[in-house]
C-alpha cells in the first residue's frame, strides 16, 4: 500500500471515528430531548387533572370526574391515564366507587408511599412508550388550599397520576434528524477525503519513490537513481540523494575494489553489498595485521603453526583440514596438524613434487568440477577437497587440504580462499625466519662429521623438553657406546679413516632406532642413545642390534682389511636414578665394564656395579 492510500486511510478512520462520536451523541440528544418533552407533557396534564379534580370537588361534581378523565386520555400520543387515591383520602372520603382509583401496581404503591415520581420506558422496534407516575401532595400554598379540606398534613400523598405516552413518534424524529447528520457528515467527509487525495499526492509519489530507492539501497544496490519530483521541493530531495548515492557508489566501489586485490580477490558476500563487502574486508585487514604483530613474537615455526591453525578453525570455521610442510630438497612431506578422526584425500610423504598436483602446478586444486582432479587423491565424491599450496623458500613449502562433507560447507571453503592466502602470504616471510633460525640452530646442534646432535643438543633437551615430558610419565633408557681400539685405528691407518669407521657407525645406529629415539655424539668415538618409553627388553635388543649389526662391517684401508666391534652401557632413568646425570653415569660405568670385561659387549646397570666409593657417591 503506498503511502497516499495510507494516509487517505488514515484521515478516513479519524473523520469516521469522529463522525461516529458526532452521530452518537446527536442520537443520545435527541432520545433525550423527546423524553423531556414527554415528560413536560405529562406534568402539563397531570396539573390540568389536578386543577380540574379540584374544581369538580368544590362544585360538587365528582361523580362526572370519571368523564373528564377519559376525555383528557383520548388526547393525542396519551396511551393511558388514571388516578390513584391514597389510603388517607379513602379514610377521610371513603372507597372511590370507581375500580380505576386503585393504585394497578407496585410503581403505583411505591409513588404512594414514598411521595417521589417514577419514570419508565418500553420500547420495541415498532413502538415506544413512556410511563410516569406523579404524586400530589398537600399542600397550604396551593389554591385552594389543599389543607382546607382534606384532613392532611403538609407536603402528605393525597394520591398519584400515572400516564402512559406515545414516543414512537418523537423516536421517528429523532431517527430522521439521525440520518440527515449522517449524510450530512458523509457528504463532507468525501468531499474532504478526495481534495486531501489530490493535494498530498505528488508528495506522497515522490516519498514512496524515495523510500523504494532507499530500500534498494539499503539491500546494496547502488546503482539505483531517485526519479525527479514535480514539486520544488522533492525536486531538490531526489538531485540531493542522487547525488549522494552516486557519491557512496563511486568511493564504495573504489574501496572494495582496491581492498578486494588486497586479499586475493576474496568472494563477495551473499548480499552482494559493497558496503558490507568493503566492512568485512576491512575487519579482515585488521584481523590479518593482528595476527602478522602476534606471530612477530613467537619464538618457533610450532608456535606460528599454532597461531593459523586457531585462525582457520576458530575464526574462518573450517571444519577439517590438515598443514603439510613440504621439504623440496628431501621431496618429503611432514604433517604439521591434521583434524581429529579425519583422513586426508592423499596420503603422499615422499615424491611429493611429481604426486601432489597443487605442488607441482602451484596452483589450488579444487576438486568440485573434477573428482578425479589429483590422480593420488582417495576421497569419494561425497567428500571435496581442497588444496592450497604456498611456498615459503627454495627448500620449504606449505600446503593446508581442506575437506568438505557437504556443499554449504564447500560454498564457505571458496569464500576463504582469499583470506587464506592472505594469511599464508602474511606467515611467509615470519616463517621462513622462524626456519631459518631452525636451521641456523640445528647446524649449532649437530655434528658436523656424522650430522647426529652433539652436547649442546642434550643439555638443551635435559634443561627444556625433558622436564615437561617427566610430568606426562616419560621414562628413558641411555645408552653409551664407544669404538674397541679406535685409537689404534688413527695411529695406523689415519684420521681419515678414523672419520669413515664412526660416519659407518653412525649410518648403522640411524637405522637401527625408531622415532623413539635419538643419538649423541657424546665426544670423540663415545656416543649416547636417548630411548621414550623403553622396556628391558627393547633398550637389550636395540643395544644388541647395533653391537651385531656394526660387528658385521668389513673396513679395508692400506689394502689392510679388518672389522671393528663397540662396546655398549646402559641404565633407566628414572628407575635406576632419579637424575639424567647420574643415569649417564651408571650408563658409563657399564660401558667401562664392558671394555674392562673383554669388550664388544652390551651391558645393563645394576647396583652391584658400583664399587664402594662410587656407593657412598650415588
Amino acid at each position: 500500500m503506498n503511502s497516499n492510500k495510507k494516509i487517505t486511510l488514515i484521515i478516513f478512520s479519524m473523520v469516521s471515528l469522529l463522525t461516529i462520536v458526532i452521530v452518537a451523541l446527536v442520537a443520545i440528544g435527541s432520545r433525550q430531548t423527546g423524553y423531556e418533552s414527554a415528560i413536560k407533557r405529562a406534568y402539563l396534564t397531570a396539573d390540568i387533572v389536578k386543577k380540574s379534580l379540584t374544581s369538580h370537588m368544590i362544585n360538587g361534581n365528582m361523580d362526572q370526574r370519571d368523564t373528564f378523565l377519559n376525555s383528557i386520555a383520548q388526547l393525542k400520543e396519551v396511551e393511558d391515564l388514571w388516578i390513584v387515591r391514597s389510603k388517607k383520602v379513602s379514610d377521610q372520603f371513603g372507597i372511590s366507587k370507581l375500580g380505576n382509583e386503585k393504585p394497578r401496581d407496585f410503581i403505583d404503591q411505591e409513588v404512594l408511599n414514598t411521595g417521589k415520581e417514577k419514570i419508565s420506558t418500553s420500547e420495541s422496534l415498532k413502538d415506544a412508550s413512556l410511563r410516569i407516575t406523579i404524586p400530589y401532595t398537600a399542600s397550604a400554598l396551593d389554591k385552594p388550599n389543599c389543607l382546607s379540606c382534606h384532613n392532611a398534613k403538609e407536603g402528605e400523598v393525597l394520591g398519584a397520576i400515572s400516564l402512559k405516552f406515545d414516543i414512537q413518534d418523537d423516536r421517528i424524529s429523532s431517527v430522521a434528524i439521525l440520518l440527515n447528520v449522517i449524510a450530512i457528515i458523509s457528504l463532507f467527509l468525501i468531499v474532504i477525503l478526495v481534495y486531501i487525495s489530490k493535494r498530498i499526492q505528488p508528495y506522497t509519489n515522490s516519498f514512496d519513490g524515495i523510500t523504494q530507492v532507499l530500500k534498494q539501497v539499503h539491500d546494496g544496490d547502488y546503482s539505483v537513481r531517485a526519479k525527479e519530483g514535480v514539486l520544488k521541493e522533492d525536486k531538490e530531495a531526489s538531485l540531493w540523494l542522487n547525488e549522494i548515492i552516486e557519491k557512496l557508489e563511486t568511493v564504495l566501489t573504489g574501496i572494495e575494489k582496491n581492498l578486494t586485490a588486497f586479499v586475493h580477490n576474496r568472494a563477495s558476500n551473499v548480499n552482494n553489498d559493497k558496503l558490507l563487502s568493503a566492512k568485512e574486508i576491512i575487519e579482515d585487514i585488521s584481523e590479518i595485521y593482528n595476527y602478522k604483530k602476534t606471530i612477530e613474537t613467537d619464538l618457533s615455526k610450532d608456535d606460528i603453526y599454532y597461531r593459523l591453525v586457531l585462525v582457520l578453525r576458530d575464526k574462518l570455521q573450517i571444519k577439517s583440514f590438515y598443514i603439510f610442510e613440504n621439504d623440496l630438497i628431501k621431496d618429503e612431506r611432514n604433517i604439521v596438524f591434521s583434524t581429529k578422526d579425519i583422513k586426508p584425500c592423499c596420503g603422499i610423504n615422499k615424491n611429493v613434487k611429481e604426486q601432489c598436483r597443487a605442488e607441482r602446478t602451484d596452483t589450488i586444486v579444487l576438486s568440485e568440477n573434477f573428482p578425479e582432479i589429483c590422480r593420488v587423491a582417495t576421497c569419494k565424491n561425497c567428500t571435496d577437497y581442497l588444496c592450497i599450496p604456498f611456498l615459503i623458500n627454495e627448500q620449504k613449502s606449505v600446503t593446508v587440504h581442506i575437506l568438505s562433507q557437504d556443499k554449504e560447507d564447500l560454498k564457505h571453503i571458496k569464500y576463504q580462499i582469499g583470506i587464506i592466502k592472505k594469511y599464508l602470504e602474511e606467515t611467509k616471510p615470519i616463517l621462513e625466519s622462524r626456519m631459518l633460525m631452525d636451521v641456523l640452530r640445528e647446524r649449532n646442534l649437530v655434528d658436523g662429521l656424522t650430522g647426529l646432535y652433539n652436547r649442546k643438543y642434550l643439555d638443551e633437551f635435559i634443561d627444556k623438553k625433558m622436564p615437561h615430558e617427566l610430568e606426562k610419565g616419560t621414562t628413558y633408557a641411555v645408552m653409551f657406546l664407544d669404538i674397541d681400539y679406535f685409537k689404534m685405528v688413527n695411529d695406523t691407518y689415519g684420521h681419515d679413516a678414523g672419520d669413515a669407521i664412526l660416519q659407518k657407525l653412525s649410518r648403522t645406529m640411524k637405522e637401527s632406532i625408531s622415532e623413539k629415539e635419538f643419538i649423541i655424539r657424546f665426544g670423540g668415538e663415545e656416543f649416547l642413545i636417548i630411548m621414550k618409553n623403553p622396556t628391558p627388553e627393547s633398550a637389550n635388543e636395540l643395544a644388541t642390534k647395533i653391537n651385531n649389526e656394526f660387528g658385521k662391517l668389513i673396513f679395508t684401508f692400506n689394502n689392510v682389511t679388518f672389522s671393528k666391534t663397540v662396546s655398549i652401557g646402559y641404565a633407566f632413568f628414572p628407575t635406576d636414578t632419579d637424575q639424567i646425570w647420574k643415569c649417564i653415569k651408571f650408563a658409563d660405568l657399564c660401558l667401562y665394564e664392558a671394555k674392562e670385561t673383554g669388550r664388544n659387549k652390551v651391558i645393563r646397570f645394576t647396583p652391584d656395579l658400583l664399587k664402594d666409593g662410587d656407593k657412598e657417591n650415588y
